[in-house]
């Protein structure tokens, strides 16, 4: 996976929305200029859907297929070091595949409770890869819910990210 967060530690400008279709949802980026403070899945497609920016584009093509699309952005750094510290463990969990909120305790040091309130708690899904981490039990909560409409869309996201590496050679 090529994504390369840059953080920043404070953004002053124009606030704007970026709207990117992606399977039965679209992923919503709240931007200051040109730094990422935060996005959200909407689970139903809004009629506006479609932005044709560069940047939208190239936030598209990384979902669809983040082994050939570099992506570089700028996030607002938020949470606490610990949240900071599980998001960017997150990034490094390849497309594809799962870990366990256990798994992921371990490798951090840390209890599977804590590292599945910092997935909670991650501002930026779509971009840091919180569904990527699952339950020993099941697929696990996301976006605050364990079941429901959320759930299903990191199901989804899961199923799809199968798919797609399972067909890269």
């Amino acid at each position: 996976m090529s994504l390369k967060l840059c953080w920043q530690a404070k953004v002053s400008g124009v606030t704007a929305r970026l709207i990117v279709p992606f399977l039965d949802a679209e992923l919503v980026l709240t931007l200051v200029d040109d730094v990422i403070i935060d996005t959200d899945w909407q689970l139903s497609k809004t009629v506006q859907a479609q932005n044709h920016s560069e940047f939208a584009k190239q936030i598209y093509h990384f979902l669809l297929n983040p082994i050939d699309h570099h992506l570089e952005v700028q996030l607002l750094l938020q949470g606490t070091e610990y949240s900071q510290k599980v998001w960017n463990a997150l990034v490094d969990i390849p497309f594809g595949q799962v870990m366990s909120y256990s798994q992921l305790a371990t490798q951090l040091d840390s209890g599977p409770r804590a590292v599945a309130q910092a997935c909670r708690n991650n501002p930026y899904p779509g971009l840091i890869p919180c569904h990527r981490v699952v339950s020993t039990s099941g697929i696990g909560g996301f976006m605050g819910q364990t079941k429901g409409p959320c759930v299903e869309l990191k199901r989804q996201l899961l199923n799809y990210e199968l798919r797609t590496a399972l067909i890269k050679p």
